[in-house]
């Protein structure tokens, strides 16, 4: 196999799939899969809990349909927002100190 540069690439190929599988599923991994997992849990309560407040909120501040919608609206508009800014952020300042600045 060639590379861009036109020189030989020597010895075995070694995949992702076989170091995947070669390392096995571990301690590490499941507590990996722990954390992702606890992460989409709180964004999906986030997000469900917006359908349970509205009516609530509706009512108390006395809001138009229209009103109540635009609330979930923006909710969404900023999670876009705040995702897109933090990737910057993290994509050019590293993802510790982004964590890191959180804390001050």
């Amino acid at each position: 196999m060639d590379d861009e540069m036109g020189d030989q690439i020597e010895g075995p190929m070694y995949t992702v799939d076989d170091a995947l599988v070669s390392m096995g599923f571990g301690k590490f991994q499941l507590l990996v899969f722990a954390y992702a997992g606890l992460g989409s849990s709180v964004e999906a309560m986030e997000v469900m809990i917006l359908s349970f407040i509205g009516p609530s909120v509706k009512s108390e501040w006395e809001l138009s349909s229209t009103e109540e919608s635009l609330i979930t609206t923006v909710v969404f508009a900023g999670m876009l927002i705040g995702a897109y800014s933090w990737g910057l952020i993290s994509d050019n300042y590293g993802r510790r100190q982004d964590l890191l600045s959180l804390d001050k």
